[in-house]
């Protein structure tokens, strides 16, 4: 099952995207989207809130189905999730059966889990969906990856990147690291400047050090240092101290 997690950690609330039509006709099929979605929660550490795009879904109405769609969301809720709801509501694919509240338009659904404001336009969901993020703790090391080649070159895609990067900073309580596989990733010249910004903005945000490795492009037009081999740019970024990046750590001072 194809279905992609979007997490927006400020406002708790997890956006579930179908890439492709799926259908639920049997328990193993509920099962695998519960698989999915129990994978996606190691990111969470906090109740959240569940968006789904119902509209490549296709529901059996089988008491099967419905009885193992009903446990499915007992399960979750076990495990913090405060509502689900979904939105591009079809009658005629069997949304009827689904235990929770499906919306005609994503804005109803947004606004029912508390996002008031319209989304905002989305970059084609492959782009975004092609930038992916690994948080290594121990290392203090956040490395990004992209799983098909792109090319940034507008300030819009820039701006995917960062909101990206800055959603996942939700998760760390320390000093970072950033390592870029380069082997997917090039960055036109133009741009170069305002990746120079965006850099600058996270150095705010306790950003030490960018490095990255298998370049694409040449190595020189990349605005960081790039590297052939992954394991000669990892092994240049210090780690900050013996605590995970995701440990909060609380300070006191004795009188």
């Amino acid at each position: 099952m194809n279905v992609a997690f979007e997490n927006d950690f400020q406002k708790k609330v997890m956006v579930q995207t179908f890439s492709e039509p799926v259908t639920l006709a049997s328990r193993a099929d509920v099962l695998a989207w519960r698989s999915a979605w129990t994978a996606a929660l190691k990111s969470w550490h906090s109740p959240y809130k569940a968006v789904i795009d119902c509209g490549p879904l296709m529901v059996a109405d089988q008491p099967e189905v419905r009885e193992a769609l009903a446990l499915m969301m007992r399960f979750f809720e076990g495990l913090f999730l405060k509502k689900a709801v979904g939105f591009n509501l079809d009658e005629a694919k069997g949304h009827g059966a689904l235990p929770f509240t499906v919306f005609s338009d994503e804005a109803a659904a947004l606004v029912e889990v508390g996002v008031r404001e319209p989304p905002k336009p989305r970059q084609p969901q492959d782009f975004r969906a092609a930038i992916q993020i690994q948080n290594h703790f121990a290392q203090h090391v956040m490395e990004l990856t992209f799983a098909h080649p792109i090319l940034i070159a507008t300030p819009e895609q820039l701006e995917v990147l960062k909101s990206k990067i800055t959603n996942n900073l939700m998760q760390w309580h320390s000093k970072w690291n950033l390592l870029v596989d380069c082997a997917n990733f090039e960055i036109a010249p133009e741009i170069g400047p305002d990746f120079e910004g965006m850099l600058k903005f996270f150095r705010g945000f306790f950003l030490k050090e960018v490095l990255g490795y298998s370049p694409r492009m040449a190595a020189d037009l990349y605005p960081f240092k790039v590297y052939r081999a992954r394991h000669n740019a990892a092994g240049r970024l210090e780690p900050e101290g013996l605590v995970g990046g995701d440990a909060v750590v609380c300070r006191s001072t004795k009188g």
